[in-house]
């Protein structure tokens, strides 16, 4: 398996990683029970993905947590995500969920830990108000890195990214970058490798 650097993260990440939300969230919704679903993140893991993303909102913490029991932890580089679309995110509900996300990985500590579905109009309040309290964890050392994931389809000039890369804050971003809509090269790529961002591709 093929591995890269995460930008200035410095973690060393298969180039293929392994979503755990989508249609499928690793068959839950296919009908694979729980152990099943755990048992395809542990083949993945067996040949080389070390590389795994969940999120709070896809309900699948927990099955990643079961894939990852009796792995050595520091193999395996753990996203999640905070959901704010539609919410108030306060730094006390944000401590809550990042709390309640290392409970269900069964970790003491996220590698990347990402603002979910971020819209321009929230944007700036999540700098203000949310971005501190980001900060926090990481000096408790209950995350690593911090980042955004878009709203792709709200947002799919991806104007919030760019508000975020002139920021120059954020250690990882999440973009909509597919054969359908390519605009990402032009307004979030190239300047996020000036940067040295680490980029995800949903």
């Amino acid at each position: 398996m093929q591995r890269t650097i995460l930008g200035r993260t410095n973690l060393e990440v298969s180039r293929i990683g392994l979503g755990t939300g989508g249609a499928s969230q690793i068959g839950r919704r296919t009908g694979l029970n729980e152990e099943q679903s755990a048992d395809l993140l542990r083949r993945a893991f067996d040949r080389g993905v070390n590389f795994v993303d969940t999120a709070e909102g896809y309900h699948t913490e927990p099955i990643v947590g079961r894939a990852l029991r009796g792995r050595d932890r520091s193999s395996i580089v753990i996203s999640t995500k905070k959901s704010t679309r539609n919410l108030k995110v306060t730094p006390q509900t944000l401590h809550a969920s990042l709390d309640q996300s290392l409970n269900q990985l069964g970790t003491d500590y996220i590698d990347l830990y990402n603002l979910h579905g971020v819209v321009p109009q929230d944007y700036p309040q999540l700098v203000a108000d949310i971005y501190p309290a980001l900060q926090e964890a990481q000096r408790q050392g209950k995350i690593r890195f911090v980042g955004l994931s878009e709203m792709f389809n709200e947002d799919p000039d991806h104007t919030m990214l760019q508000q975020a890369l002139s920021d120059g804050c954020w250690d990882v971003l999440m973009v909509g970058f597919n054969i359908l809509n390519q605009t990402a090269r032009e307004k979030v790529l190239i300047k996020a490798k000036t940067q040295n961002i680490g980029i995800q591709i949903m």
